[in-house]
Protein backbone atom coordinates (compact mmCIF):
# COMPACT_ATOMS: atom_id res chain seq x y z
CA UNK A 1 0.00 0.00 0.00
CA UNK A 2 3.09 2.27 0.77
CA UNK A 3 4.63 1.41 -2.77
CA UNK A 4 0.89 2.50 -4.23
CA UNK A 5 0.90 5.75 -2.35
CA UNK A 6 4.10 6.89 -3.57
CA UNK A 7 3.30 5.57 -6.86
CA UNK A 8 -0.28 7.63 -6.85
CA UNK A 9 2.23 10.15 -5.73
CA UNK A 10 4.62 10.24 -8.26
CA UNK A 11 1.88 9.70 -11.03
CA UNK A 12 0.23 12.74 -9.60
CA UNK A 13 3.32 15.42 -9.61
CA UNK A 14 3.89 14.47 -13.51
CA UNK A 15 0.15 14.60 -13.87
CA UNK A 16 0.50 18.45 -12.75
CA UNK A 17 3.51 19.01 -14.16
CA UNK A 18 1.74 17.88 -17.66
CA UNK A 19 -1.70 19.71 -16.65
CA UNK A 20 0.37 22.75 -16.64
CA UNK A 21 2.45 22.00 -19.84
CA UNK A 22 -0.11 21.71 -21.41
CA UNK A 23 -2.43 24.77 -19.94
CA UNK A 24 -3.76 24.99 -16.52
CA UNK A 25 -6.15 27.44 -17.66
CA UNK A 26 -7.50 25.16 -20.26
CA UNK A 27 -8.12 22.52 -17.95
CA UNK A 28 -9.27 24.89 -15.34
CA UNK A 29 -12.12 25.62 -17.70
CA UNK A 30 -13.01 21.86 -18.65
CA UNK A 31 -13.37 20.62 -14.98
CA UNK A 32 -15.57 23.48 -14.66
CA UNK A 33 -17.71 22.25 -17.11
CA UNK A 34 -17.56 19.04 -16.01
CA UNK A 35 -18.95 19.93 -12.55
CA UNK A 36 -21.45 22.64 -14.41
CA UNK A 37 -22.65 19.44 -16.28
CA UNK A 38 -22.91 17.13 -12.74
CA UNK A 39 -25.39 19.78 -11.27
CA UNK A 40 -27.74 19.81 -14.59
CA UNK A 41 -27.32 16.04 -14.27
CA UNK A 42 -28.53 15.85 -10.45
CA UNK A 43 -30.76 18.53 -11.35
CA UNK A 44 -32.46 16.67 -14.09
CA UNK A 45 -32.60 13.61 -11.84
CA UNK A 46 -34.39 15.78 -9.49
CA UNK A 47 -36.94 16.42 -11.93
CA UNK A 48 -37.37 12.77 -13.53
CA UNK A 49 -37.45 11.65 -9.36
CA UNK A 50 -40.79 14.30 -8.88
CA UNK A 51 -42.05 13.72 -12.71
CA UNK A 52 -42.14 9.95 -11.43
CA UNK A 53 -43.76 10.57 -8.82
CA UNK A 54 -46.32 12.70 -10.31
CA UNK A 55 -46.87 9.18 -12.67
CA UNK A 56 -46.96 7.41 -10.00
CA UNK A 57 -49.63 9.22 -8.47
CA UNK A 58 -51.73 9.56 -11.28
CA UNK A 59 -51.24 5.78 -11.87
CA UNK A 60 -53.14 5.12 -8.22
CA UNK A 61 -55.72 8.36 -9.35
CA UNK A 62 -56.09 5.79 -12.58
CA UNK A 63 -56.44 2.95 -10.29
CA UNK A 64 -58.80 4.16 -8.10
CA UNK A 65 -61.07 5.71 -10.85
CA UNK A 66 -60.97 2.11 -12.38
CA UNK A 67 -61.91 0.57 -9.13
CA UNK A 68 -64.81 3.10 -8.34
CA UNK A 69 -65.87 2.28 -11.88
CA UNK A 70 -65.74 -1.35 -11.58
CA UNK A 71 -67.98 -1.16 -8.54
CA UNK A 72 -70.53 1.69 -10.05
CA UNK A 73 -70.72 -1.32 -12.96
CA UNK A 74 -71.80 -3.41 -10.31
CA UNK A 75 -73.99 -1.84 -8.35
CA UNK A 76 -76.21 -0.95 -11.45
CA UNK A 77 -75.68 -4.47 -12.64
CA UNK A 78 -77.44 -5.46 -9.61
CA UNK A 79 -79.97 -2.81 -9.49
CA UNK A 80 -80.94 -4.04 -13.44
CA UNK A 81 -81.01 -7.24 -12.16
CA UNK A 82 -83.18 -6.22 -9.30
CA UNK A 83 -85.59 -4.03 -11.36
CA UNK A 84 -85.89 -6.84 -13.72
CA UNK A 85 -87.81 -8.80 -10.68
CA UNK A 86 -89.56 -6.00 -9.71
CA UNK A 87 -90.86 -5.91 -13.29
CA UNK A 88 -91.75 -9.65 -13.06
CA UNK A 89 -93.32 -9.36 -10.02
CA UNK A 90 -95.64 -6.09 -10.98
CA UNK A 91 -96.63 -8.56 -14.29
CA UNK A 92 -97.33 -11.41 -11.96
CA UNK A 93 -99.53 -9.02 -9.38
CA UNK A 94 -101.01 -7.77 -12.27
CA UNK A 95 -102.21 -11.04 -13.66
CA UNK A 96 -103.28 -11.28 -10.01
CA UNK A 97 -105.37 -8.37 -10.20
CA UNK A 98 -106.82 -9.24 -12.90
CA UNK A 99 -107.83 -12.65 -11.81
CA UNK A 100 -109.45 -10.94 -9.16
CA UNK A 101 -111.28 -8.89 -11.10
CA UNK A 102 -112.66 -11.84 -13.20
CA UNK A 103 -113.59 -13.74 -9.86
CA UNK A 104 -115.49 -10.70 -8.57
CA UNK A 105 -117.60 -10.04 -11.29
CA UNK A 106 -118.78 -13.52 -11.46
CA UNK A 107 -119.37 -13.21 -7.07
CA UNK A 108 -121.51 -10.18 -8.83
CA UNK A 109 -123.16 -12.07 -10.74
CA UNK A 110 -123.85 -14.73 -8.37
CA UNK A 111 -124.95 -11.86 -5.73
CA UNK A 112 -127.26 -10.12 -8.19
CA UNK A 113 -129.09 -13.88 -9.31
CA UNK A 114 -129.54 -15.01 -5.42
CA UNK A 115 -131.11 -11.81 -4.62
CA UNK A 116 -133.28 -12.35 -7.68
CA UNK A 117 -134.19 -15.96 -6.49
CA UNK A 118 -134.90 -13.79 -2.89
CA UNK A 119 -137.32 -11.56 -4.89
CA UNK A 120 -138.85 -14.01 -6.20
CA UNK A 121 -139.19 -15.86 -2.72
CA UNK A 122 -140.35 -13.50 -0.92
CA UNK A 123 -143.04 -12.52 -3.27
CA UNK A 124 -144.27 -16.31 -3.90
CA UNK A 125 -144.02 -16.63 0.28
CA UNK A 126 -146.37 -12.85 0.24
CA UNK A 127 -148.71 -14.79 -2.38
CA UNK A 128 -148.87 -18.27 -0.48
CA UNK A 129 -149.52 -15.82 2.57
CA UNK A 130 -152.47 -13.76 0.96
CA UNK A 131 -153.76 -16.89 -0.54
CA UNK A 132 -153.73 -19.00 2.99
CA UNK A 133 -155.18 -15.83 4.75
CA UNK A 134 -158.17 -15.40 2.03
CA UNK A 135 -158.72 -19.70 2.47
CA UNK A 136 -158.67 -18.98 6.21
CA UNK A 137 -160.95 -16.17 6.22
CA UNK A 138 -163.32 -18.06 3.83
CA UNK A 139 -163.17 -21.05 6.40
CA UNK A 140 -163.75 -18.84 9.10
CA UNK A 141 -166.68 -16.81 7.70
CA UNK A 142 -168.30 -20.61 6.04
CA UNK A 143 -167.15 -22.51 9.01
CA UNK A 144 -169.86 -25.12 10.51
CA UNK A 145 -170.30 -25.76 14.12
CA UNK A 146 -169.26 -29.11 14.01
CA UNK A 147 -169.18 -32.17 12.35
CA UNK A 148 -173.18 -32.80 12.59
CA UNK A 149 -173.83 -29.87 11.38
CA UNK A 150 -172.01 -30.59 7.96
CA UNK A 151 -173.40 -33.77 8.14
CA UNK A 152 -177.16 -32.49 8.01
CA UNK A 153 -175.74 -29.52 6.05
CA UNK A 154 -174.64 -32.57 2.77
CA UNK A 155 -176.98 -34.83 3.88
CA UNK A 156 -174.42 -37.75 3.80
CA UNK A 157 -171.95 -39.06 5.94
CA UNK A 158 -169.55 -40.06 3.15
CA UNK A 159 -170.06 -35.80 1.64
CA UNK A 160 -169.81 -34.61 5.25
CA UNK A 161 -166.40 -36.34 5.71
CA UNK A 162 -165.38 -35.78 2.31
CA UNK A 163 -165.75 -32.28 3.06
CA UNK A 164 -164.15 -31.85 6.52
CA UNK A 165 -161.38 -34.16 4.89
CA UNK A 166 -161.52 -31.42 2.21
CA UNK A 167 -160.62 -28.70 4.14
CA UNK A 168 -158.65 -30.18 6.59
CA UNK A 169 -156.21 -31.36 3.45
CA UNK A 170 -156.30 -27.14 2.60
CA UNK A 171 -155.33 -26.03 6.19
CA UNK A 172 -152.40 -28.96 5.85
CA UNK A 173 -151.21 -27.84 2.51
CA UNK A 174 -151.60 -24.04 3.22
CA UNK A 175 -149.14 -24.59 6.22
CA UNK A 176 -146.55 -27.17 4.44
CA UNK A 177 -146.58 -24.61 1.55
CA UNK A 178 -145.99 -21.97 4.32
CA UNK A 179 -143.04 -23.36 5.98
CA UNK A 180 -141.25 -24.47 2.43
CA UNK A 181 -141.40 -20.98 1.09
CA UNK A 182 -140.02 -19.79 4.34
CA UNK A 183 -136.79 -22.54 4.55
CA UNK A 184 -136.78 -21.72 1.07
CA UNK A 185 -136.21 -17.84 1.81
CA UNK A 186 -134.23 -17.79 4.27
CA UNK A 187 -131.93 -20.50 2.57
CA UNK A 188 -131.45 -17.88 -0.24
CA UNK A 189 -131.02 -15.41 2.46
CA UNK A 190 -128.05 -17.48 3.44
CA UNK A 191 -126.64 -17.75 0.32
CA UNK A 192 -126.90 -14.09 -0.45
CA UNK A 193 -125.17 -13.46 2.64
CA UNK A 194 -122.71 -16.35 2.03
CA UNK A 195 -121.76 -14.55 -1.27
CA UNK A 196 -121.68 -11.46 0.48
CA UNK A 197 -118.86 -12.38 2.59
CA UNK A 198 -117.00 -13.95 0.06
CA UNK A 199 -117.30 -10.90 -2.21
CA UNK A 200 -115.85 -8.63 0.69
CA UNK A 201 -113.08 -11.27 1.50
CA UNK A 202 -112.27 -10.90 -2.46
CA UNK A 203 -112.54 -7.30 -2.24
CA UNK A 204 -110.01 -6.98 0.68
CA UNK A 205 -107.48 -9.28 -1.64
CA UNK A 206 -108.08 -7.37 -4.29
CA UNK A 207 -107.22 -4.08 -2.36
CA UNK A 208 -104.01 -6.00 -0.94
CA UNK A 209 -102.71 -6.73 -3.92
CA UNK A 210 -103.27 -3.24 -5.82
CA UNK A 211 -101.39 -2.17 -2.40
CA UNK A 212 -98.41 -4.58 -3.26
CA UNK A 213 -98.43 -3.58 -7.14
CA UNK A 214 -98.51 0.19 -5.83
CA UNK A 215 -95.41 -0.55 -3.48
CA UNK A 216 -93.61 -2.73 -6.36
CA UNK A 217 -94.10 0.20 -8.99
CA UNK A 218 -93.14 2.85 -6.28
CA UNK A 219 -89.54 0.67 -6.11
CA UNK A 220 -89.35 -0.31 -9.58
CA UNK A 221 -89.57 4.11 -10.27
CA UNK A 222 -86.54 4.46 -7.36
CA UNK A 223 -84.32 1.33 -8.43
CA UNK A 224 -84.87 3.07 -12.31
CA UNK A 225 -83.78 6.75 -10.65
CA UNK A 226 -80.47 5.15 -8.98
CA UNK A 227 -79.49 3.31 -12.08
CA UNK A 228 -79.88 6.22 -14.36
CA UNK A 229 -77.57 7.84 -11.70
CA UNK A 230 -75.25 5.09 -11.79
CA UNK A 231 -74.90 5.68 -15.42
CA UNK A 232 -74.54 9.86 -14.74
CA UNK A 233 -71.49 8.57 -12.69
CA UNK A 234 -69.62 6.01 -14.96
CA UNK A 235 -70.10 7.80 -17.43
CA UNK A 236 -68.30 10.67 -15.24
CA UNK A 237 -65.75 8.28 -13.66
CA UNK A 238 -65.14 7.20 -17.57
CA UNK A 239 -64.53 10.74 -18.42
CA UNK A 240 -62.52 11.06 -15.10
CA UNK A 241 -60.48 8.03 -16.10
CA UNK A 242 -59.99 9.26 -19.93
CA UNK A 243 -58.75 12.69 -18.28
CA UNK A 244 -56.19 10.87 -16.24
CA UNK A 245 -55.21 8.58 -18.89
CA UNK A 246 -54.31 11.69 -20.79
CA UNK A 247 -52.59 13.57 -18.08
CA UNK A 248 -50.66 9.91 -17.72
CA UNK A 249 -49.16 10.24 -21.26
CA UNK A 250 -48.35 14.02 -20.76
CA UNK A 251 -46.59 13.07 -17.90
CA UNK A 252 -45.02 9.74 -19.79
CA UNK A 253 -43.55 12.19 -22.41
CA UNK A 254 -42.27 14.77 -20.15
CA UNK A 255 -40.85 11.82 -18.39
CA UNK A 256 -39.07 10.28 -21.55
CA UNK A 257 -37.87 13.82 -22.12
CA UNK A 258 -36.10 14.26 -19.10
CA UNK A 259 -34.69 11.14 -19.38
CA UNK A 260 -33.41 11.74 -22.67
CA UNK A 261 -32.14 14.90 -21.62
CA UNK A 262 -30.45 13.33 -18.70
CA UNK A 263 -28.61 10.84 -21.25
CA UNK A 264 -27.57 13.43 -22.79
CA UNK A 265 -26.06 15.32 -20.36
CA UNK A 266 -24.41 12.44 -19.31
CA UNK A 267 -23.42 11.79 -22.77
CA UNK A 268 -21.82 15.42 -22.74
CA UNK A 269 -20.23 14.58 -19.32
CA UNK A 270 -18.50 11.71 -20.22
CA UNK A 271 -16.81 13.52 -23.49
CA UNK A 272 -15.82 16.20 -20.84
CA UNK A 273 -14.28 13.51 -18.76
CA UNK A 274 -12.59 11.63 -21.65
CA UNK A 275 -11.71 15.12 -22.80
CA UNK A 276 -10.43 15.92 -20.01
CA UNK A 277 -8.36 12.79 -19.42
CA UNK A 278 -6.89 12.75 -23.09
CA UNK A 279 -5.79 16.17 -22.41
CA UNK A 280 -3.53 15.24 -19.57
CA UNK A 281 -2.28 11.82 -21.38
CA UNK A 282 -1.30 14.43 -24.20
CA UNK A 283 -0.50 12.95 -28.06
CA UNK A 284 2.98 11.42 -26.76
CA UNK A 285 4.90 8.59 -28.16
CA UNK A 286 4.80 6.34 -24.83
CA UNK A 287 5.05 6.86 -21.00
CA UNK A 288 6.44 3.60 -20.02
CA UNK A 289 7.78 3.99 -16.72
CA UNK A 290 9.61 0.22 -16.06
CA UNK A 291 12.10 -0.79 -17.94
CA UNK A 292 10.19 -4.16 -18.74
CA UNK A 293 6.66 -5.37 -19.65
CA UNK A 294 6.66 -8.08 -16.81
CA UNK A 295 6.95 -6.22 -13.74
CA UNK A 296 5.73 -7.06 -10.21
CA UNK A 297 3.72 -4.48 -8.18
CA UNK A 298 2.50 -4.63 -4.50
CA UNK A 299 -0.30 -7.01 -3.88
CA UNK A 300 -4.05 -5.42 -4.02
CA UNK A 301 -6.45 -6.41 -0.95
CA UNK A 302 -8.89 -7.86 -2.33
CA UNK A 303 -12.29 -9.41 -1.06
CA UNK A 304 -13.48 -12.75 -3.07
CA UNK A 305 -16.13 -10.70 -4.66
CA UNK A 306 -13.93 -8.53 -6.00
CA UNK A 307 -11.90 -11.85 -6.74
CA UNK A 308 -14.94 -13.13 -8.58
CA UNK A 309 -15.71 -9.79 -10.59
CA UNK A 310 -12.20 -9.80 -12.68
CA UNK A 311 -12.47 -13.30 -13.18
CA UNK A 312 -16.16 -13.04 -14.79
CA UNK A 313 -14.12 -9.63 -16.12
CA UNK A 314 -11.43 -11.77 -17.88
CA UNK A 315 -13.64 -14.42 -18.89
CA UNK A 316 -15.76 -12.56 -21.09
CA UNK A 317 -12.73 -10.68 -22.04
CA UNK A 318 -10.12 -13.29 -22.39
CA UNK A 319 -11.33 -16.40 -22.20
CA UNK A 320 -9.80 -18.23 -24.47
CA UNK A 321 -6.48 -16.31 -25.15
CA UNK A 322 -3.86 -18.49 -22.71
CA UNK A 323 -2.62 -17.53 -19.55
CA UNK A 324 -0.91 -14.32 -20.86
CA UNK A 325 -3.82 -13.42 -22.33
CA UNK A 326 -5.91 -13.66 -19.31
CA UNK A 327 -3.22 -11.99 -17.09
CA UNK A 328 -2.79 -9.27 -19.46
CA UNK A 329 -6.33 -8.30 -19.05
CA UNK A 330 -6.45 -8.69 -15.30
CA UNK A 331 -3.07 -6.66 -15.12
CA UNK A 332 -5.14 -3.67 -17.20
CA UNK A 333 -7.21 -3.45 -14.25
CA UNK A 334 -5.11 -3.12 -11.59
CA UNK A 335 -2.91 -0.84 -13.23
CA UNK A 336 -5.62 1.62 -13.50
CA UNK A 337 -6.07 1.68 -10.02
CA UNK A 338 -2.34 2.17 -9.68
CA UNK A 339 -2.70 4.72 -11.77
CA UNK A 340 -3.21 8.26 -10.40
CA UNK A 341 -5.01 9.60 -13.85
CA UNK A 342 -7.99 7.32 -13.04
CA UNK A 343 -10.76 8.20 -10.36
CA UNK A 344 -11.05 4.60 -10.15
CA UNK A 345 -9.44 2.97 -6.69
CA UNK A 346 -11.05 -0.35 -6.24
CA UNK A 347 -11.61 -3.09 -8.47
CA UNK A 348 -15.44 -2.80 -8.98
CA UNK A 349 -15.14 1.03 -9.97
CA UNK A 350 -13.13 0.19 -12.71
CA UNK A 351 -14.91 -2.63 -13.98
CA UNK A 352 -18.01 -0.34 -13.25
CA UNK A 353 -17.08 2.44 -14.92
CA UNK A 354 -19.24 4.55 -17.75
CA UNK A 355 -18.11 2.96 -21.14
CA UNK A 356 -15.24 1.10 -20.32
CA UNK A 357 -15.37 -2.59 -21.06
CA UNK A 358 -17.95 -3.62 -23.52
CA UNK A 359 -18.70 -6.95 -21.67
CA UNK A 360 -20.25 -4.65 -18.72
CA UNK A 361 -22.09 -2.35 -21.64
CA UNK A 362 -23.94 -4.84 -22.90
CA UNK A 363 -24.82 -6.53 -19.87
CA UNK A 364 -22.80 -10.43 -20.53
CA UNK A 365 -20.60 -9.22 -17.33
CA UNK A 366 -24.52 -9.55 -14.80
CA UNK A 367 -25.50 -12.30 -16.61
CA UNK A 368 -22.22 -14.18 -16.16
CA UNK A 369 -21.92 -13.09 -12.90
CA UNK A 370 -25.46 -13.65 -11.56
CA UNK A 371 -26.66 -16.48 -13.61
CA UNK A 372 -23.33 -18.45 -15.35
CA UNK A 373 -20.92 -18.07 -12.76
CA UNK A 374 -20.09 -22.01 -13.43
CA UNK A 375 -18.99 -21.45 -16.72
CA UNK A 376 -15.77 -19.35 -15.50
CA UNK A 377 -12.87 -21.59 -15.89
CA UNK A 378 -10.50 -21.54 -13.02
CA UNK A 379 -7.46 -20.70 -15.16
CA UNK A 380 -9.60 -17.20 -15.03
CA UNK A 381 -9.96 -17.12 -11.48
CA UNK A 382 -5.99 -17.76 -10.96
CA UNK A 383 -5.59 -14.97 -13.88
CA UNK A 384 -7.40 -12.87 -11.30
CA UNK A 385 -5.52 -13.81 -8.11
CA UNK A 386 -1.59 -13.06 -10.26
CA UNK A 387 -2.93 -9.60 -11.21
CA UNK A 388 -4.04 -8.80 -7.78
CA UNK A 389 -1.34 -10.31 -6.07
CA UNK A 390 0.78 -7.48 -8.19
CA UNK A 391 2.02 -9.55 -11.71
CA UNK A 392 1.39 -8.05 -14.75
CA UNK A 393 2.87 -9.05 -18.35
CA UNK A 394 2.12 -5.47 -19.77
CA UNK A 395 4.04 -3.57 -17.24
CA UNK A 396 1.74 -0.17 -16.34
CA UNK A 397 -0.56 0.03 -19.50
CA UNK A 398 -3.78 0.84 -18.95
CA UNK A 399 -5.75 0.44 -22.56
CA UNK A 400 -6.65 -2.78 -24.88
CA UNK A 401 -8.18 -3.31 -27.80
CA UNK A 402 -9.14 -6.48 -30.22
CA UNK A 403 -5.95 -5.95 -32.60
CA UNK A 404 -7.43 -7.93 -35.93
CA UNK A 405 -10.04 -5.28 -35.45
CA UNK A 406 -6.96 -2.30 -35.57
CA UNK A 407 -4.27 -3.57 -37.00
CA UNK A 408 -2.90 0.06 -37.44
CA UNK A 409 -2.53 0.45 -34.02
CA UNK A 410 0.71 0.10 -31.73
CA UNK A 411 1.29 -1.24 -29.08
CA UNK A 412 2.26 -4.60 -27.10
CA UNK A 413 0.13 -7.67 -28.72
CA UNK A 414 -0.50 -10.52 -26.71
CA UNK A 415 -2.72 -12.97 -28.85
CA UNK A 416 -5.93 -11.46 -30.02
CA UNK A 417 -5.09 -8.20 -28.07
CA UNK A 418 -2.82 -4.73 -28.57
CA UNK A 419 -2.24 -2.98 -25.58
CA UNK A 420 -0.96 0.59 -24.93
CA UNK A 421 0.13 3.34 -22.12
CA UNK A 422 -1.53 5.82 -23.88
CA UNK A 423 -5.37 6.31 -25.47
CA UNK A 424 -3.95 7.00 -29.09
CA UNK A 425 -2.12 3.92 -29.03
CA UNK A 426 1.05 6.02 -30.12
CA UNK A 427 4.22 3.80 -31.43
CA UNK A 428 6.26 2.79 -28.88
CA UNK A 429 10.14 1.95 -29.34
CA UNK A 430 11.45 -1.74 -29.05
CA UNK A 431 7.43 -3.45 -28.11
CA UNK A 432 7.70 -6.85 -29.03
CA UNK A 433 4.43 -8.28 -30.11
CA UNK A 434 3.81 -11.42 -27.56
CA UNK A 435 1.41 -14.20 -28.67
CA UNK A 436 -0.11 -16.24 -25.93
CA UNK A 437 0.18 -20.00 -25.99
CA UNK A 438 -2.01 -22.37 -26.30
CA UNK A 439 -2.66 -24.49 -23.97
CA UNK A 440 -4.19 -27.21 -25.65
CA UNK A 441 -3.99 -26.61 -29.15
CA UNK A 442 -7.21 -27.00 -30.77
CA UNK A 443 -7.46 -28.94 -34.32
CA UNK A 444 -8.71 -27.06 -37.40
CA UNK A 445 -12.39 -25.70 -36.58
CA UNK A 446 -12.68 -27.06 -33.12
CA UNK A 447 -14.55 -24.43 -30.90
CA UNK A 448 -12.23 -22.24 -28.92
CA UNK A 449 -12.26 -22.69 -25.04
CA UNK A 450 -15.53 -21.26 -23.37
CA UNK A 451 -16.80 -19.79 -26.90
CA UNK A 452 -18.70 -16.54 -26.24
CA UNK A 453 -21.74 -15.86 -27.57
CA UNK A 454 -21.25 -13.35 -30.41
CA UNK A 455 -18.67 -12.86 -33.24
CA UNK A 456 -15.49 -11.25 -31.10
CA UNK A 457 -15.00 -13.52 -28.50
CA UNK A 458 -12.05 -11.86 -26.82
CA UNK A 459 -14.30 -8.73 -25.84
CA UNK A 460 -17.53 -10.67 -24.80
CA UNK A 461 -19.53 -8.93 -27.50
CA UNK A 462 -19.65 -7.01 -31.04
CA UNK A 463 -17.40 -4.51 -31.55
CA UNK A 464 -18.33 -1.49 -29.86
CA UNK A 465 -18.57 1.73 -31.52
CA UNK A 466 -15.40 4.06 -31.25
CA UNK A 467 -14.94 7.52 -30.55
CA UNK A 468 -13.36 9.72 -33.70
CA UNK A 469 -9.95 9.28 -31.87
CA UNK A 470 -10.27 5.57 -32.46
CA UNK A 471 -10.86 4.35 -28.74
CA UNK A 472 -13.71 1.74 -28.06
CA UNK A 473 -15.26 1.32 -25.30
CA UNK A 474 -13.41 -1.23 -23.65
CA UNK A 475 -10.40 0.63 -23.87
CA UNK A 476 -11.20 4.18 -23.01
CA UNK A 477 -10.41 5.77 -20.02
CA UNK A 478 -11.49 4.90 -16.51
CA UNK A 479 -13.29 8.51 -15.74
Amino acid sequence: MKNKRLQKITYGMAGIIMAFSLGFASHATKTSDIDRTKDEIDKTQEEIDRQQEEIDKTQQEINATKSKQQKLEEAKANMEAYLKDLNNQYASINEEIEELNQKIEEKEQEIEKTQAELEEAKEIEAKQYEDMKSRIQYMYENSQASFFAILLEEGSFASALNKANYAASIADYDRKMMENYVTQKEAVEEKEATLQGEKEALDELYASIVEKQDEVSALAKSTSGKIGQHVNDIAAAEAALNGKNDTLEGQKEVLASLIAEKKKLEASLEAAKLAEINASLGNVAGVQTTGSDYVHYGAYSATEEEVTALAVLIHCEAANQGDAGRLAVGAVVMNRIRDPRFAQSTIMSVIRAPGQFSPVTSGRFDLVLQQDLGSVSQACFDAARRAIAGESNVGNRVFFRTHNNNPALSGLIIGAHIFSYTWNYAPEEGTPSVSAPEENPPEENQPEENPPETENPDEGGSEPSAPEEGISEGDTSGV
